[in-house]
């Protein structure tokens, strides 16, 4: 029988949510992976420095680059699912949608993450330890800031969007008379999907 640890570590299990957020994003973006290459090949040639004493492992560097993005998306994922459930009780609520994308998602509470703060300290370790680096190397790590940056980008409007969605699909098993509202989440997909320049319907 799964224990309650179990489920929720495979809820937040931050390896399987950035491959899931890489695979979504390859299927919607086909230039997605010439973005990859770029960072593939920054990561390859910054490995070179790795066995430098006091240099902080470049392995390090982006696990904690994944897990914060990780549980971002699951946070943003979550505002999402509550802004759906909210609309429910409260029509008037779908006006959030309508508000910029930063504001939608929350944005500013991030920091205020446990998980989040932890993996942004190692990120500082890794950063000052960069300062005794050649420039190239400083450069290559500007590429792979680049590539979480871009994922940052699109995976928040991604996480939001398919919460609120699986939101839709969810709550009538959970809510007496809940009932999704297809103009709604049609206003939300339409402006995100040309923002983005993708077909959203390949999420559902």
């Amino acid at each position: 029988m799964p224990t309650v640890k179990t489920i929720l570590n495979q809820m937040t299990d931050s390896q399987y949510i950035m491959q899931e957020l890489k695979k979504t994003i390859r299927s919607l973006d086909p230039m997605f992976q010439e973005e990859e290459a770029v960072f593939l090949h920054a990561v390859d040639c910054f490995t070179q420095e790795m066995e430098e004493p006091g240099c902080f492992s470049i392995t390090k560097y982006l696990t904690a680059k994944e897990n914060e993005l990780a549980m971002e998306l699951i946070y943003i994922g979550w505002q999402g699912f509550q802004l759906n459930l909210e609309i429910f009780k409260n029509p008037v609520a779908a006006m959030f949608l309508q508000e910029d994308y930063e504001e939608l998602h929350l944005e500013r509470r991030l920091c205020t993450l446990p998980t989040v703060q932890k993996a942004r300290a190692d990120q500082s370790v890794f950063c000052t330890a960069l300062e005794m680096l050649p420039e190239e190397k400083k450069n290559l790590v500007q590429s792979i800031d680049a590539y979480y940056s871009y994922l940052q980008t699109v995976g928040y409007k991604l996480a939001h969007y398919f919460g609120f969605r699986l939101a839709d699909q969810f709550l009538p098993n959970v809510v007496p008379g809940y009932a999704s509202d297809p103009v709604h989440s049609s206003r939300y997909a339409m402006p995100l999907s040309h923002y983005l320049q993708a077909d959203l319907a390949k999420l559902e």
